[in-house]
């Protein structure tokens, strides 16, 4: 890329991030502002100029980082001292634009303008990011910190080799795991807690369902016991139901893709019935409805370590089972363990499928898994809920198990499975 260029994208990638800063500031009075959306455009300019002149030891990027923070003190001070309003992030984020300006020229300013982008989400993600710290209390985050202290600390010292059994235990893979369904989970977990109690059914449940559907199952069949319509509750489940078939896809493509050809046709059936339905009930229904998701939190570490045992219990398991009673052993496992849950034997299949396992068994045994774990959701949702929510969940449970369960037979027949 010619140096014009180069320059050009250290300009955009100012006018980038200024973009969010002059949209933030955009109510103050004209010129109360230290830096706006012309200054950061200059100051990624600027970036981009000292890294033409720098000869290579870094001296005249190091020389302008430094004269830009002492020329932009001396007017936050005053803006501090004004508005009593202490805040350090635009000046980070001019530090930060200066900086993308030189990785523009001296890199690559297809990356410094994905840097570029990254920071003014970040920065415009303020107000979403405090209400979200306002609703975790003091266990949630001691949860989070001590499980990613185990998974960045511990995880790289774990032995990467078979053990036990069949040497189908590996602490490094099972651990991994663990860490992508707590991470998973956790995405769900936090996107509730963002959105409240007073969220539309439909959206709360498709963030309850990719922290736990079983979860999210139980506290919507509750929740129509305390009033409310119980086609939105019922509607809402179905959603729940959807993410747990997408869950299932995404841990298939992050741990063993070759399974995907093989598995999209039933779970595209039952992903098709679940949305069709809620999309069904939940079309007519209030777009803020009162309701609240009780779910457990996916860090905690007790959490994580009954879910590595259950996984590695499924792994020796559906091992021993193939050994002595050879592919019937390995669906028999995936039966019982599938009604607990679907996750783990969705790894432990997908695992042994690398190579104790064909694929065509690891994927039948992942459907089974995973429409018994519906069976097991409808069961629990008429113990918990009313007779009418009951009645349409029966049926949704019905429609999709038989949807999946057909696409399954047909999979089979054509040899696809």
């Amino acid at each position: 890329m010619t140096l014009s260029a180069s320059l050009l994208a250290s300009l955009a990638i100012g006018l980038i991030i200024g973009l969010e800063r002059g949209w933030k500031e955009r109510g103050d009075p004209t010129g109360s502002r230290v830096a706006g959306f012309r200054t950061f455009g200059l100051i990624g300019l600027v970036g981009g100029l000292a890294a033409t002149l720098d000869t290579g030891n870094g001296l005249i990027i190091s020389a302008g980082a430094i004269g830009l923070a002492l020329l932009l003190r001396q007017g936050f001070e005053a803006h501090i001292e004004e508005s009593r309003n202490v805040s350090a992030t635009t000046m980070i984020a001019a530090l930060i634009t200066f900086s993308l300006g030189a990785v523009a020229v001296k890199l690559s300013p297809l990356l410094a303008g994905g840097g570029a982008v990254v920071t003014a989400f970040i920065l415009w993600l303020r107000e979403p990011m405090h209400r979200l710290l306002d609703r975790i209390d003091a266990h949630e985050m001691s949860a989070f910190l001590r499980l990613l202290l185990i998974s960045v600390v511990i995880l790289p010292a774990m032995p990467d080799v078979g053990l036990g059994p069949y040497r189908v235990i590996n602490p490094r893979h099972i651990w991994w795991m663990v860490v992508l369904i707590s991470g998973l989970g956790f995405v769900g977990y936090v996107g509730v807690k963002a959105l409240g109690e007073r969220a539309g059914v439909g959206l709360l449940a498709f963030a309850g369902g990719l922290a736990s559907s079983t979860a999210a199952t139980l506290s919507l069949s509750q929740l129509s016991k305390a009033g409310g319509r119980p086609s939105a509750y019922a509607g809402g489940v179905a959603m729940a139901w959807s993410v747990m078939v997408m869950r299932t896809a995404l841990i298939v493509a992050a741990i063993r893709p070759a399974l995907l050809p093989m598995l999209w046709q039933p779970l595209g059936a039952m992903l098709a019935a679940t949305v069709v339905i809620a999309g069904f009930m939940l079309w007519r229904q209030p777009a803020r409805t009162e309701a609240k998701l009780a779910l457990p939190n996916p860090l905690d570490l007790k959490s994580a370590l009954v879910f590595a045992a259950v996984l590695t219990g499924a792994l020796v398991l559906s091992r021993l089972a193939q050994a002595v009673w050879g592919d019937s052993g390995v669906f028999g496992v995936a039966t019982l363990a599938g009604a607990v849950d679907a996750d783990a034997v969705t790894l432990s299949m997908g695992h042994l499928s690398a190579g104790e396992l064909s694929d065509q068994v690891a994927a039948r045994a992942i459907m089974i898994a995973v429409m018994v774990n519906t069976v097991f959701k409808v069961v629990l949702a008429l113990g918990a809920g009313t007779r009418r929510f009951s009645t349409l969940v029966l049926l949704i449970g019905a429609l999709t198990i038989s949807s999946g369960l057909l696409a399954m037979i047909a999979a089979i027949s054509l040899g696809s499975i």
